[in-house]
Order: C-alpha cells, then sequence, then structure tokens
C-alpha cells in the first residue's frame, strides 16, 4: 500500500479540529493549533477521505500517486 501525500494549506486552516475528529490518527494539532500529518497511513483512506471533505476551508488535499 503506497503512502498517500496529504498537503494541509496553512494559510487557509483555522484549527477547527475536524479533520482530528474524523482521522485522528492521521491528523494532529500543531502549536499554533494549525492541522499536521501525523501518520500518512494512520487511518483508512475512507476516514482520511471523511477528514478531507468535513475541513470547512478546504485547506487539506490529497494527491493519488498515478
Amino acid at each position: 500500500m503506497s503512502t498517500p501525500a496529504i498537503t494541509i494549506d496553512r494559510q487557509k486552516c483555522m484549527g477547527t479540529g475536524l479533520c482530528t475528529v474524523y482521522a485522528a490518527a492521521t491528523f494532529a494539532h500543531d502549536e499554533d493549533a494549525k492541522a499536521v500529518v501525523s501518520d500518512p497511513n494512520g487511518n483508512s483512506a475512507d476516514d482520511i477521505q471523511t477528514a478531507i471533505e468535513a475541513c470547512p476551508t478546504g485547506a487539506i488535499s490529497l494527491a493519488t500517486a498515478g
């Protein structure tokens, strides 16, 4: 299984924490209360996608290897 390439736009992130609600093993918050990827394989692909879709600012994106 390949590692997903998850990108977080820190300018857009407002630290709502929804990503950590839906994919707590993948996302965390840093000292600035901004989302960071703690383990790209921490949650299932479905959970990660749900977290991405839940982000109110669209700060999280996923690139698939092709």
